[in-house]
């Protein structure tokens, strides 16, 4: 899952992934799409398939890329946990704000 994180965390991979979300596309599309350059897609491209988050499908002289949503399905369960921790923490810090607060009382010394 690691690689997931590794992955994302070049801003021209989530571009192309982004643009692939509308569907399968050609690296001409992603392209003009991504305004990158087309060796620069190719190669991105190139990392995501050998990674499977992306798949290739030749179409006469043309390919096809798409999205293969288990490697990011699993990231996104993974974080889930730590959204409802997040979550859970935000509602109790806005619950202990909502409430009156406390009288101070002084102490003898």
């Amino acid at each position: 899952m690691a690689d997931v994180f590794q992955l994302l965390a070049e801003p021209s991979r989530r571009h192309l992934l982004e643009a692939l979300r509308e569907g399968e596309q050609s690296v001409n599309d992603l392209v003009v799409r991504t305004r990158m350059t087309q060796p620069s897609v190719s190669k991105q491209l190139r990392i995501l398939r050998d990674s499977g988050m992306v798949s290739l499908r030749p179409v006469g002289r043309q390919h096809l890329y798409s999205i293969q949503g288990r490697s990011l399905r699993e990231a996104s369960e993974w974080l889930s946990y730590y959204e409802q921790f997040w979550q859970e923490g935000l509602d109790r810090m806005d619950e202990a704000l909502q409430r009156p607060p406390r009288a101070r009382t002084r102490r003898k010394a």
